[in-house]
């Protein structure tokens, strides 16, 4: 078998990553109109004064098109919130499957500082590759979406639902991942395997 040129290897693996973004950019801005949309639609029927609730007896509502529509708003919203964490894992997941190909390392025990080593031998590496690690185990494996060490080093990946309150109890930080974390995280994998 004839070796690829490196310049068709560093084509295919910039391409693979616009691939990608460009999936996640369509995806977005599908999620971001039915957002705007819910909201909007949300908005007029407040504005319009309508109040068609209906109650059981006991007072407990049984319809209500405000209820359904925030209902509709705050998944559209959560929409959001799956894309963005979908595509930072298909970001990192190519990079690492695109490190195996590069170097051999296909093995169960050559996790990732094994599987970063060896590609710097090869080609330069983003420093951030490592917080995209850590962020996509987040992603994969932590229930309370929070590791501290991660937290530390960029805690801008991170917000509270609720106002602080007392000093006492601040609130738990939870992952709060905007559209240019994505974006950013394609541009982490770009600089990290051949580049054109």
């Amino acid at each position: 078998m004839v070796p690829l040129p490196e310049s068709f290897r560093a084509y295919r693996y910039q391409t693979g990553i616009d691939r990608i973004r460009d999936a996640y950019r369509a995806s977005a801005d599908t999620i971001n109109k039915a957002v705007s949309e819910a909201t909007l639609a949300c908005v007029q029927h407040l504005e319009s004064g309508v109040d068609d609730s209906e109650y059981d007896d006991d007072g407990v509502l049984l319809a209500s098109t405000a209820h359904s529509l925030a209902q509709a708003e705050l998944d559209a919203i959560l929409a959001v919130t799956v894309v963005r964490e979908a595509f930072i894992t298909s970001a990192f997941h190519y990079w690492e499957r695109s490190a195996r190909a590069w170097t051999g390392l296909h093995g169960f025990e050559h996790k990732f500082p094994v599987l970063r080593k060896a590609t710097r031998r090869l080609y330069r590496v983003s420093p951030q590759l490592p917080n995209l690690n850590r962020l996509n185990n987040v992603l994969k494996h932590n229930s309370h979406r929070v590791d501290r060490t991660l937290l530390k080093k960029r805690p801008d990946y991170f917000g509270s639902l609720f106002p602080r309150t007392n000093g006492n109890n601040p609130p738990e930080p939870r992952l709060r991942l905007s559209h240019e974390h994505v974006e950013e995280a394609f541009d982490i994998v770009r600089a990290s395997g051949p580049t054109l």
